[in-house]
């Protein structure tokens, strides 16, 4: 339906999960974590013990869909699985991989490499054939977030994995033609600039520092938030859906409150990779603490902070006048 339960509700359904843990079926396994993963909430440590559970017991029962599913729940929410349930993955992975659909070889390809850039787990014995898979799909059997997602993985693989079982795959024709001017549409359609943006944006350029705002990095994959020529830095502002949902009382919410944001996405921990790859820094402001600054004053001299700590040079002029301001109020 599109919408997050509530604070009570998710603290019930994780009840549930715990209680119905052991006598989940592997669909029930794989839908429960692939939920996880698309309300974007790191489940409570008991919650995942049963699910990993369930997992682990189930994974030889698993169809290719599944299989897919539960690799994209670790992926998406960035959570290490435990070593006995990753070997059934794995093994369950080998099992089906044959019969995946377009849909469940990119999901899996990219779920994969998503583990491996940002969590440091090795690529699968089976990873070389799921790209092989790939090379055997028509394009047009690939919806567009799925073809976005294929160039996503083609990306990660080529500039952030290491090891010797990349050098086994072939990538599919369409690579560098369909699935790159996809992802490259993607990017400069999702340029748009936020309150949060306009409002940095302007106390960067009261701090004296040159900028862009929402510029394309060179080769068009991404869109920055603030780009910085003369200093070679990017800066990025993360609102909440930059964060995972934490599980209630995690951070100190009580019960009945919204989970506060606080751990950035897999996705936004990989954008940062591939840009610091390209820049000099890439700082960062997150909208958790942004929001607790009292004033102008207070957030120009943040704003000046994260600068110098990035190695920007602020005017002493503008740093003066960002000082005196914070301290008249």
């Amino acid at each position: 339906m599109g919408l997050m339960p509530g604070a009570v509700t998710r603290a019930a359904l994780e009840v549930a999960v715990v209680r119905a843990g052991p006598g989940m079926k592997p669909q029930h396994a794989a839908n429960t974590a692939w939920s996880f993963a698309t309300l974007g909430q790191t489940p409570s440590a008991q919650a995942r013990t049963a699910l990993e559970a369930a997992i682990l017991r189930g994974a030889l029962g698993m169809n290719s869909q599944q299989v897919a599913n539960t690799v994209f729940a670790y992926a998406t929410l960035g959570l290490m699985p435990g070593a006995e349930a990753w070997a059934a993955l794995e093994a369950a992975a080998v099992r089906v991989g044959p019969s995946m659909n377009a849909q469940g070889i990119s999901n899996t390809t990219w779920s994969f490499l998503i583990l491996a850039a940002t969590r440091g787990l090795p690529l699968p014995a089976c990873y070389p054939s799921l790209w092989r898979a790939a090379c055997g799909l028509d394009v047009a059997s690939l919806k567009d977030v799925g073809i976005r997602k294929v160039f996503h993985a083609y990306l990660i693989h080529t500039e952030l994995v290491c090891g010797d079982v990349r050098d086994e795959v072939t990538f599919p024709p369409w690579i560098m033609r369909e699935a790159r001017e996809a992802w490259m549409r993607q990017a400069r359609d999702d340029a748009t600039v936020s309150g949060y943006h306009k409002e940095i944006a302007s106390i960067i350029g009261e701090l004296g520092v040159p900028h862009m705002v929402e510029r394309l990095t060179g080769d068009g994959y991404f869109s920055v938030d603030v780009y910085m020529p003369n200093h070679g830095v990017v800066h990025e502002i993360d609102g909440p859906c930059h964060f995972m949902n934490a599980p209630d009382g995690s951070d100190g919410a009580a019960l009945g409150d919204a989970p506060r944001n606080t751990t950035r996405t897999p996705r936004m921990e990989l954008r940062d990779k591939f840009l610091k790859s390209c820049h000099r820094a890439v700082p960062s402001i997150p909208y958790f603490e942004y929001d607790t600054l009292k004033g102008h004053a207070e957030r120009m001299r943040y704003v000046a902070e994260k600068l110098r700590d990035a190695g920007v040079h602020v005017p002493a002029s503008a740093a003066a006048a960002a000082a005196a301001a914070a301290a008249f109020i």
